[in-house]
């Protein structure tokens, strides 16, 4: 198929995000949902309008009129038989803005003076249209708040027309009386059309009010260029964490150490990497009762949602990984399985003596029997060249690992424990394995 494959928009530019996701709603079965019907009734009636504006124009402005009304009922139908969906939003949209562009045309046809007043206000409509629709793609949309007291002036229409996003009665007065307005200037109603100006006028300052508080609470994902970028499988640096969310992972690092102290003061001594699972999808679903854990867990589903975004990925678990003075190196392994990725935050510098250290092939490796011993020499004798590579990086940077990578930690001989967080996500539909709360590691004692 011509989608097999997409395009992701991250930082600031479209790349490459891999296959196409296959468990998401397609267009055969959204396009005959009754809301939809319903917007396509709608776009046809303002294209037979905009052939009979001349020959029979009361039937015209009939057929305009009437897709305005029909856009006041595909809503209510879409929610009651559940069947909202973008597509129709976007089927809404084009028919607002067809019934827009037919209506001015014909009101500009026939008095020419008004053409500068009648750019601004379809300017302000297909704007409007626009930029909600584009926010409505998005999947996020942005809550209308009651304006307090001491909210700017320009957006009291708001609050007198559609406060918290539902249309008063006096709103619903003023999104008729546009069109009708419109119509009555096109039907050379003179006097109708100037007793609806100014309800016409107050729809205008709502719609350009609605529009600036999209803006304003605008969202696209993050201009978070990677200073480091090895590729696929690899590691790629995504910047640096704020203040705040650096006091979050130190309050829940200590929490979590404090819980299990004695059990990680016995890892430690004995040499051995160990993690900490905090959360764990395919475990028992419940949290570590930490402090701060529910914020954790809202950060931490925000970040794969922005770094993840387009790549039919989930959160899967988050929690700590310490390697401590005097460990012995991991073992070159995968983390499960291909479908699965992890984000590090070192909380203590990567040093040359701490490290962690990754493999970059020149093609992917798809011959690995055991995800958790990776034998790097087979490898090695049958692949053009191998290239290992160690990832240093100075504490709270954010280092993603791609999926699929080949990685280990090596043994630690500084002065210094390697503390980081870890945040991973799996490709939806892979099944992984429940892990116990405290997990360890230590190399194969040689005889």
């Amino acid at each position: 198929m011509l989608a097999d494959k997409i395009l992701v928009f991250r930082n600031g530019k479209w790349t490459a995000g891999g296959a196409a996701a296959r468990n998401l709603t397609g267009l055969a079965t959204v396009r005959w949902y009754y809301a939809n019907q319903i917007g396509y009734a709608r776009v046809a009636m303002c294209i037979l309008a905009a052939f009979l504006t001349a020959r029979i124009p009361w039937l015209a402005a009939a057929l305009l009129l009437g897709s305005t009304l029909l856009d006041w009922i595909d809503g209510p139908i879409a929610r009651r038989t559940n069947q909202c969906s973008i597509l129709g939003s976007g089927v809404d949209w084009f028919a607002d803005m067809l019934a827009q562009i037919v209506a001015m045309a014909w009101w500009v046809s026939i008095q020419p003076a008004v053409l500068p007043w009648i750019a601004i206000a379809t300017g302000i409509e297909l704007c409007n249209c626009v930029f909600d629709f584009a926010t409505t793609a998005t999947g996020r949309y942005p809550q209308l708040p009651t304006f307090h007291s001491g909210a700017h002036p320009f957006f009291a229409i708001l609050e007198w027309s559609m406060p918290g996003g539902a249309y008063t009665a006096f709103g619903n007065a003023l999104w008729l009386a546009y069109p009708l307005c419109v119509l009555a200037f096109c039907l050379q109603l003179e006097k109708a059309g100037l007793v609806l100006l100014a309800p016409a006028a107050l729809y205008l300052w709502c719609e350009l009010a609605w529009t600036a508080f999209i803006l304003i609470n605008w969202s696209e994902p993050p201009r978070e260029t990677s200073l480091y970028d090895d590729g696929s499988e690899a590691f790629r640096h995504c910047g640096v964490l704020s203040d705040p969310v650096r006091d979050l992972l130190l309050s829940v690092t200590q929490s979590a150490l404090a819980r299990l102290g004695a059990a990680c003061a016995s890892n430690k001594e004995q040499g051995k990497i160990y993690w900490i699972n905090i959360w764990q999808r395919s475990g028992s679903g419940e949290k570590m009762p930490l402090d701060r854990v529910a914020e954790l867990d809202a950060w931490a589903r925000d970040l794969v949602d922005r770094h993840y975004s387009g790549e039919d990925a989930e959160l899967d678990g988050y929690g700590l990984i310490v390697n401590p003075v005097g460990s012995c190196a991991q073992e070159w392994h995968i983390d499960y399985t291909r479908d699965y990725s992890t984000m590090f935050i070192p909380m203590s510098e990567l040093t040359p003596e701490n490290a962690l250290q990754y493999v970059v092939l020149p093609t992917p490796e798809d011959s690995i029997e055991n995800p958790d011993r990776v034998d790097l020499h087979a490898i090695a004798r049958s692949a053009e060249w191998v290239s290992v590579r160690q990832l240093l990086a100075p504490e709270w940077s954010l280092l993603r690992m791609d999926f699929g990578a080949i990685h280990r930690g090596i043994a630690n001989t500084g002065s210094h424990d390697r503390n980081m967080f870890w945040i991973s996500v799996k490709k939806r539909g892979a099944l992984l394995p429940p892990e116990p709360t405290l997990q360890t590691f230590a190399a194969p004692v040689v005889s």
